[in-house]
C-alpha cells in the first residue's frame, strides 16, 4: 500500500512539474495599437514567459505628420534615418512610400540582436538598466499602455 501511494505521489509530482515546464516555455503574443503625433502604430511582442524574443512594428506615417506633402520629401527625411539602422544584426526594416503616407515595418529578433546596439538606435524606447540582458513583456506592455496604447490581441 505504501509503495502504491509513493508511486502515485511521484507520478502527480512529475505531472505537475511537466505542466509547469510547459507553461514556462509557452509562447505568448501581445499586440498593441496606438497613435503618436498622427502616426498610427501597431506593435506585436512575441515572448517566452516574460522574455520578449521578437518585436514587430508597423507604422502608418502620413506625410502631413512629417510636415511634407510628397513621397520625395518624405524620403528625404526618412531615408537618412533608415541608413543609420541598416545592417543591424537581428533587425529587418522596410518603408513602403505610398501616395500620401509611408508604411514602415520593422522586426527585431532578440535571439540574435545585440540589445545594447538595438537600444542605441534612433527611435528606440527602452526603460530600465542599460546592461539589461532581455526585454520584459510585462514591462514593455505597461510602458506602452502608459503612453496611450491599447492591447488588441
Amino acid at each position: 500500500m505504501k509503495r502504491t501511494t509513493f508511486r502515485i505521489t511521484g507520478l502527480l509530482f512529475l505531472l505537475l512539474a511537466l505542466v509547469g515546464l510547459i507553461a514556462c516555455n509557452s509562447e505568448e503574443t501581445v499586440t498593441l495599437q496606438g497613435e503618436q503625433n498622427g502616426v498610427v502604430l501597431e506593435i506585436t511582442y512575441v515572448a517566452e514567459g516574460d522574455e520578449v524574443v521578437e518585436q514587430s512594428t508597423e507604422s502608418e506615417i502620413p506625410y502631413s505628420s512629417l510636415m511634407v506633402t510628397t513621397k520625395e520629401e518624405a524620403q528625404a527625411i526618412l531615408d537618412p534615418i533608415v541608413a543609420e539602422i541598416q545592417g543591424t544584426e537581428g533587425l529587418e526594416h522596410n518603408i513602403d512610400y505610398q501616395e500620401d503616407k509611408a508604411i514602415e515595418t520593422m522586426t527585431i529578433d532578440y535571439t540574435t540582436a545585440d540589445l545594447s546596439e538595438i537600444s542605441a538606435l534612433p527611435g528606440s524606447n527602452f526603460e530600465g538598466s542599460e546592461d539589461a540582458d532581455m526585454v520584459s513583456l510585462e514591462q514593455s506592455v505597461e510602458m506602452m499602455e502608459s503612453q496611450g496604447f491599447e492591447v488588441v490581441e
